[in-house]
């Protein structure tokens, strides 16, 4: 297993990106289209995912439909505040209960997939500072959700200070 961690996810509450340092400098993976994504799940009628700008408007939609008729959104945002909590989002589309750390895990496949010359099997995570240990934990869990090996976490404000 290769140790060395050449990227870093910002896994915000708002945004996300992946990096890459090359040369000794870092540079934002993109996919051609936008380097950061927002931190958006939508689950759509057969189950399948979406991350993203088209989770993002997916949500939106949805966040008007419910005001006007009542229905339960499909589309999460903001699953980070909740990270380590009991808390669950209900998905009438997937019939079950998705937790926060499900949800990051999907934005972080995602900014996995943005990467494509290399497997990617350790990753170095932000997170904030008022973190505690079981929000932590469950940072960890879901990047091995997401299929990293080893995960690292950063604090935000070191990050900020090594950048």
């Amino acid at each position: 297993m290769r140790t060395k961690i050449d990227f870093g996810i910002d896994l915000g509450t708002t945004n996300s990106a992946i990096a890459k340092m090359e040369n000794g400098k870092p540079m934002i993976v993109t996919t051609g289209k936008a380097d950061i994504i927002p931190s958006c799940v939508a689950i759509q009628n057969e189950g399948r995912i979406l991350v993203g700008e088209k989770a993002k408007t997916r949500y939106k939609e949805e966040k008007e439909k419910e005001l006007r008729v009542g229905t339960k959104p499909n589309s999460f945002i903001e699953f980070k505040r909740e990270m380590s909590n009991p808390f669950t989002y209900h998905s009438t589309n997937l019939a079950s209960e998705i937790s926060p750390e499900e949800l990051s895990a999907e934005v972080l496949k995602t900014l996995k997939s943005f990467v494509t010359t290399e497997k990617l099997n350790s990753i170095v995570i932000t997170v904030p500072a008022k973190f505690n240990i079981a929000q932590k934990q469950a940072t960890i869990n879901a990047g091995k959700m997401a299929g990293f090996e080893l995960v690292v976490l950063l604090e935000e404000p070191v990050a900020a200070c090594l950048s």
